[in-house]
């Protein structure tokens, strides 16, 4: 054995404990992340709101669903009056003392229509939700499908976010719907991609720039809703599991993350392949979804 070996072993030693460290620090921050109990009852606060935009179908009326089970009364969010107003009366079953306003409006236009009736209430709780996405080739989109897909997942909510915001006292909490979309951009999916990244980096800004308000990006996979008619299986939960995921996560000191834990550990597969295989994988997958 040479002196360069005996020398090498006790440095080659600590970097491998140290490696092995890393891996155990990050496996256990990882399953925490999921088995932890949930902070959201820390808003729940008398009287207290929770606005939910995109409440009339999918994760948006899970989410809503879910709050009110928790006892926050809700404004709900939809373009559609009749929808809400089904939403309405779903929530009010679950909890007939909870106080229910809407807040209609079509997100699609860029403009926001005037919310100071709901400015003034006790809002602790913003989920920004609405979100479009049509799948098509990027040169078969039209003019008016790229500004409404903009419109409504990036203007609005960031408009409707920088008006609440003076009203949200601390502690409140703002949980921006993301996509694992925005970090794995596919094809097909161009201007929705773009518009989650926006959003993911929009709200990692919005939680480090702001001290008493908790912002969390939420990454979703593939999940069961109006839009997304797949059966519910272990990779897709329904709106209904998926919103209880979503509010298990809050308060675990992260800025994005991916409530379902399925889904975590899927996306942490596929980053592994080689970039082309991935490319090629996902491109075969909205291909057959095209047909």
């Amino acid at each position: 054995m040479s002196i360069h070996q005996i020398t090498a072993s006790p440095v080659v030693n600590i970097l491998g404990l140290l490696v092995l460290l890393r891996i155990t620090y990050l496996l256990l921050n990882f399953v925490y992340t999921y088995i932890r109990p949930s902070s959201i009852l820390k808003y729940k606060t008398d009287g207290a709101y929770a606005v939910v935009t995109g409440a009339s179908d999918g994760i948006g009326k899970a989410i809503a669903l879910e709050l009110a089970a928790k006892g926050f009364n809700l404004i709900l969010h939809g373009r559609d009056p009749d929808k809400i107003d089904t939403v309405n009366r779903e929530v009010l079953t679950i909890n007939p003392l909870l106080d229910i306003r809407s807040f209609i409006h079509d997100s699609s236009v860029n403009h926001l229509s005037d919310i100071s009736e709901i400015q003034q209430l006790p809002i602790k709780v913003l989920v920004n939700n609405v979100g479009i996405g049509p799948i098509k080739s990027f040169s078969q989109l039209s003019k008016a499908e790229i500004d409404a897909t903009v419109n409504v997942n990036v203007l609005f909510p960031t408009h409707l976010t920088n008006c609440l915001l003076p009203f949200l006292s601390g502690p409140a909490l703002v949980l921006n719907i993301s996509s694992y979309a925005g970090i794995h951009p596919p094809p097909y999916l161009a201007v929705y991609a773009a518009t989650k990244a926006y959003n993911n980096a929009f709200s990692k800004s919005l939680s480090v720039e702001l001290d008493t308000i908790e912002t969390i990006s939420i990454l979703t996979g593939s999940v069961h809703t109006g839009s997304n008619k797949k059966p519910v299986s272990f990779l897709r939960p329904s709106s209904r599991q998926f919103a209880k995921k979503v509010l298990s996560v809050v308060g675990c000191g992260k800025k994005s993350v991916m409530p379902y834990w399925p889904h975590a550990v899927q996306t942490y597969l596929l980053s592994l392949l080689p970039e082309r295989m991935m490319d090629r994988a996902m491109k075969n997958a909205i291909r057959q979804e095209l047909k």
